[in-house]
């Protein structure tokens, strides 16, 4: 809840800068607002409202029509003084499932599975029914 809320005052104080726009389906879109490394899976709930779903650090992509999966490094404060912010920890992979529904609204960044190791992800991915079909497409 903390990232969406500092990704609208963020969008509310520099306007919709965004280094990186793409949709990927409906109401879903890969959003860098600064800088490529910080790219996220966003649902947009109006023409200039988006809510961050599942993290920052996306660096693969792969969908169809009922899910969105992401490849992305592991957020870690950043050390010192910006211990409020984030960096990436690129040596380890975090993989998140997110089914879509582009019906609904804010609960769209509630409806996720964050996996820490590829063997987890596998294993949801085989439980949630993720057809084998979706691969991951290299965005950097």
């Amino acid at each position: 809840m903390k990232k969406v809320i500092l990704l609208i005052v963020l969008l509310s104080l520099y306007g919709c800068g965004f280094v990186y726009e793409r949709q990927i389906t409906g109401n879903y879109y890969l959003i860098a607002t600064d800088v490529m490394e910080d790219l996220a899976v966003c649902y947009r709930d109006s023409p200039d409202t988006y809510a961050t779903i599942g993290g920052s650090g996306v660096y693969e992509v792969g969908n169809d029509e009922h899910f969105i999966l992401t490849k992305k490094y592991k957020e870690v404060p950043k050390p010192g003084r910006d211990s409020l912010f984030t960096t990436y920890d690129k040596s380890i992979t975090e993989y998140c499932i997110i089914p879509i529904d582009n019906t609904q609204k804010w609960n769209a960044t509630e409806n996720y599975f964050i996996l820490p190791t590829k063997k987890e992800f596998e294993a949801k991915r085989k439980e949630l029914g993720v057809s084998d079909d979706i691969t991951f497409r290299k965005l950097q």
